[in-house]
């Protein structure tokens, strides 16, 4: 058996528990974004080695759900970085993970049964993952819970009970990694661009006839104010990860996707047709590859 070690990371528990250590709340998702996938995968690998006192990473596996039908930008991110494998489930209408579990035990035993590793970093707290745990370990696998924050709270004591060994992240080590978004400033900044969007849309209109008005603006007159205001809130780094994302694909995250059809609607006045949103997201995508 190759002496490595495998991670499996709950991102559903990774989140909640992490806005309880860093915020002592409990945070919306939508409201919680991962600085840099791929600094906070390298060291969650690091943390990995650590505890295992394995040599050599099989690699780690992110478990989520999908929002919507399409997958969020950091999910994108986080898939397609080296030595990382996104695993989705789905999510039911409490807005619960629903298979996420499932697949969970699945690697692990399916891993631990083809002796693929030696170590298993198991970063979640759930009691249904206790019976996993024992058939890895009848593979002859070590298995290391890796909690988030206050394992007293968040943590299962049977699962703890089951681990080879038990570890945790503190809130200092995980604030470095997220950032938060509160809801209510989030409505209010939104609230407070709403004339910039305007300036836009009057310029756009000004070059189509002075005493136009909001219904005689193209749909694309429309979406391109919204995107250009869109694409001033967005930082550099997200700019330059979404550019990625549109080298291959011309869907937009549904993140950014719901601000652009809706804003752009509030601008019109009236619901898009379904031509109209493909219009709009094209200008957004154009509107992102140009940035300079």
């Amino acid at each position: 058996m190759y002496h490595r070690v495998a991670t499996f990371v709950d991102a559903g528990y990774f989140f909640a528990a992490s806005s309880q250590a860093i915020k002592s709340k409990s945070i919306p998702r939508k409201n919680i974004q991962i600085i840099s996938p791929e600094l906070l995968l390298q060291e969650i690998s690091a943390e990995a080695i650590r505890i295992s006192k394995c040599g050599d990473t099989l690699r780690t596996y992110w478990y989520d759900a999908m929002q919507t039908s399409r997958m969020s930008l950091e999910q994108t991110r986080i898939a397609t970085l080296a030595g990382v494998k996104l695993r989705l489930g789905s999510l039911n209408n409490a807005g619960e993970q629903k298979g996420v579990d499932s697949l969970i035990v699945t690697d692990l035993i399916e891993l631990a049964r083809n002796k693929a590793i030696a170590d298993a970093i198991l970063v979640s707290g759930d009691e249904d993952l206790r019976i996993a745990v024992q058939l890895a370990q009848t593979f002859g696998v070590r298995v290391h819970v890796l909690a988030i924050g206050d394992h007293n709270n968040n943590v299962s004591p049977a699962l703890k009970m089951e681990a080879d060994s038990f570890n945790s992240l503190d809130a200092n080590w995980l604030a470095k990694h997220f950032q938060y978004t509160d809801h209510l400033k989030t409505t209010a900044a939104t609230t407070a661009t709403s004339p910039q969007i305007g300036k836009d849309t009057q310029k756009a209109k000004t070059t189509k006839s002075a005493t136009a008005s909001p219904t005689e603006m193209t749909i694309e007159q429309a979406a391109e104010a919204v995107s250009k205001e869109l694409t001033r809130t967005l930082k550099a780094e997200t700019i330059a990860a979404l550019k990625e994302h549109f080298k291959t694909s011309k869907s937009v995250p549904p993140e950014y996707d719901g601000k652009l059809v809706a804003k752009t609607a509030a601008i019109l006045t009236r619901e898009l047709s379904n031509d109209e949103k493909r219009s709009a997201r094209g200008v957004f995508v154009n509107t992102i590859r140009s940035v300079k």
